[in-house]
Formats: C-alpha cells, structure tokens, sequence
C-alpha cells in the first residue's frame, strides 16, 4: 500500500493508487512515527508518487510530515509545478540502488527498507526488521529480523558485529540462528551450495 524510499537525494513514498486514503494516512502515520528518530529533521524532500491526493488530502499530509517529522518540501506527482520524471515499474538492473546509512539503535517496531545495501552503525534489537535489497552490515549487535536479497538477490550477505538475530533471511532462504552460542566476535551469513551458512570472521 505505502512503500517509503531513499534514493539518495530524495524520500520517495509509494502509494498504491487504488489505496483508500483513509488506510495510506493510517500507515504514513505508523511508519513515520516508527522511524521519527531516524527521519526526523531530514533535508531530503519527501514526493509521493503512484496515488493522486485532493488538495485537503495533501494539505494534511504535508502539514503532518512538516510538524511531526520536520520535512520541509513535500511534493505529489502531479502538482503543477513540479515535474517528477517517470519511473519504471520493475527495472532492478536498470537503476543503482543508493546504500542506506542508519546510525543508532533500531528498537523493537521499527522497520529499515532499501532497495540497496542497509549499513547500520549502532544495535539492532529484537523485534526490529532490515530487508534489503543487497547487503546487511551491522556494527553493533544484530538481535532482530534481517532480509538480505530481498528481491530475489543470493550473492548477498548479512554481516554483523554480534550475531544474535531471530532470523535470518537471504533471497528466498530462511534460517533461525541458535541463541546461546559461545561466540564473540563478527561473522557473516550467505548461501553456499543452496543453503544458508555462518562464517566466523577472525
């Protein structure tokens, strides 16, 4: 329904185009409000695409992001008075995906997704989610959910300081780490032969 975006320069938000707008403020509220930390005062401007809004519609999407979140330029694709080039609807190959920098600690909750690589410099608690389309670097401690390859992706990898996740997931494979394990130090998940494996890195 709401699919939020980094492409570097800009927030993208994805609305599905026959998504009631009571349903898309419900879930811009909860996403926001998820990761205020981390969009909170944001120079980047936020465009929504997909959905057209009415006026009021918009006036209250902008009033929320610029008061809650501190988003100053909000746009929709068709104002009049800016132009948003065209995307493609499904072209992974033909674009390069922006690596996401997240620093501090992603609580139980919150949610990070990128179509690229997701760096987080900080913990990882449990009950939190990193899907990416790419790679999946932690320097701290990773205890919740992570998604490497998201879209389909295997010749990816999930690296952490501290490897402590509820789950792991790489393209389409999906494994459960056992807790307790007697390791300190980094380690790096992937796919070898089909299956999920975890390398220490000493």
């Amino acid at each position: 329904m709401l699919t939020i975006k980094s492409s570097g320069d800009v927030l993208e938000f994805w609305v599905e185009t026959d998504a009631p707008y009571g349903r898309v403020w419900e879930t811009l509220e909860e996403k926001m409000r998820a990761m205020r930390g981390f969009y909170k005062g944001s120079k980047l401007p936020a465009h929504f695409l997909g959905k057209k809004f009415t006026e009021m519609q918009k006036k209250e999407i902008r009033s929320f992001l610029q008061k809650e979140i501190g988003i100053s330029e909000v746009a929709f694709s068709d104002d009049e008075d800016i132009c948003i080039a065209p995307q493609p609807e499904v072209l992974p190959e033909a674009s390069a995906p922006r690596d996401l920098f997240f620093r501090g600690t992603l609580r139980s909750g919150q949610r990070l997704e990128n179509e690229g690589n997701i760096v987080v410099i900080g913990d990882v608690n449990a009950g939190s989610e990193l899907i990416a389309g790419g790679n999946i670097v932690v320097f701290g401690k990773l205890r919740g959910l992570a998604h490497a390859g998201a879209w389909g992706k295997s010749d990816v990898v999930i690296a952490a300081n501290s490897l402590m996740p509820q789950q792991v997931r790489i393209g389409g494979k999906i494994a459960i780490i056992p807790q307790g394990r007697e390791i300190e130090g980094p380690e790096i998940v992937r796919i070898q032969d089909g299956k999920i494996i975890v390398d220490f890195v000493g």
